[in-house]
């Protein structure tokens, strides 16, 4: 009888490409069963939750200690599933706080362990990676200069191309279509992506309205729109939204073909810039957190950026404002440089799509269910 494959996501951007995991290991091994932790998307594959991530998924060292009691009792119970006799591999997506303990529990039974998006070591701690070396049998990295620095340490690292390429292959030369969203003819669209988690969404929503108000004082015939997956969320956004005084529209479904449309965007930072960067729009790059994990980080990091496509360009050709800069006058600011220059913008976007060279590759998902395939031989039979 196959073994079980267990798979680990906590956030909805790693589930993303879990899910593409999932798919193609179904697509190999029909018969072997899967479980994990992760949300609806990995469940709608056919993968058994041990349990959701909405309790899981934070950002900050001082907001993880509200969400305390469920992170431990998840933590808990992956690490009581994966020692069990019929988990066949592991497969850690991203998360690597969490994901670290259940690997270091996996490598104890000598259950195979296949990292899926290791933490960003060249960003900070990168000691960390020789602890992936004792548990990981592989990795599949994002970034080229990742395999590089992994392999320095010991892990057996691969780079086959940014997983983002595959997601976004469909609308990568799409016809933008912006009265599909409401959007009215003739007017400039421009994208406001306050983050994908509650704490971000209530840090950043109310700034980035504000910052809408202002430019819309110079620039009158913008509209704005706002792209939702999550449904607790979109009611939020709304209940904001509806007094904001500013024209918007929100767009859960197809909000990468919503992306073509746009002719920039004020991002939270994180995967949303590089996948906007990626359909050619440029972004204002934000982002606040607490006055603690905003310390922390500063004293741990060891780059000089935080914006994805700036740290793949290798430079800061988009502008970032993070912590004390991100207040609505500078992002107005920020925003109304981008449209008050058409030719800046156009060459902001070409920047942004010569993005996709530099990603390319022979494709993760594949890479990863390769790896499964040979560290596990024997387990899906």
């Amino acid at each position: 009888m196959p073994k079980t494959l267990f798979l680990l996501s906590g956030e909805p951007s790693g589930e993303a490409y879990a899910v593409r995991v999932a798919r193609e290991f179904r697509r190999r091994f029909p018969d072997a069963p899967m479980e994990g932790i992760g949300g609806p998307r990995l469940q709608a594959e056919g993968v058994k939750l041990l349990r959701d991530y909405a309790d899981i998924s934070v950002v900050g060292f001082t907001e993880v200690l509200s969400h305390l009691p469920a992170i431990r009792n998840a933590l808990s119970a992956a690490k009581r599933r994966v020692l069990r006799d019929d988990i066949g591999a592991v497969v850690l997506v991203d998360f690597p706080e969490f994901n670290f303990r259940v690997g270091l529990a996996a490598r104890k039974r000598g259950v195979p362990v296949i990292y899926y998006i290791p933490p960003q070591l060249w960003a900070w701690r990168t000691g960390r990676a020789k602890t992936i070396a004792k548990f990981a049998r592989g990795a599949v990295v994002l970034f080229p200069f990742e395999e590089t620095l992994l392999r320095k340490y010991g892990v057996n690292a691969v780079f086959a191309g940014h997983p983002l390429l595959d997601e976004l292959e469909p609308w990568l030369e799409a016809r933008p279509d912006p009265a599909r969203f409401g959007i009215p003819e003739g007017k400039t669209a421009i994208g406001l992506l306050p983050g994908s988690r509650a704490g971000e969404v209530a840090t950043h929503l109310p700034i980035l309205l504000s910052a809408a108000r202002e430019v819309l004082r110079d620039f009158p015939d913008v509209h704005f729109a706002l792209p939702v997956v999550s449904g607790i969320l979109r009611e939020t956004i709304e209940r904001q939204l509806a007094g904001a005084g500013i024209p918007a529209t929100i767009v859960s479904v197809d909000r990468q073909l919503m992306f073509r449309g746009l002719a920039a965007a004020v991002s939270v930072s994180g995967t949303a810039t590089l996948e906007l960067a990626l359909l050619g729009v440029p972004s204002v790059i934000v982002y606040r957190t607490s006055w603690l994990t905003y310390r922390i980080g500063r004293l741990l990091a060891k780059v000089d950026r935080i914006g994805l496509p700036n740290i793949v360009a290798g430079e800061s050709f988009l502008p970032e404002l993070i912590q004390d800069d991100c207040r609505p006058d500078r992002i107005a600011e920020a925003m109304g440089a981008f449209l008050r220059d058409p030719g800046k913008l156009a060459g902001l976007k070409k920047r942004c799509l010569s993005l996709r060279d530099l990603l390319r590759g022979p494709g993760p998902t594949r890479a990863v269910v390769d790896m499964v395939a040979r560290e596990a031989d024997g387990s899906w039979t």
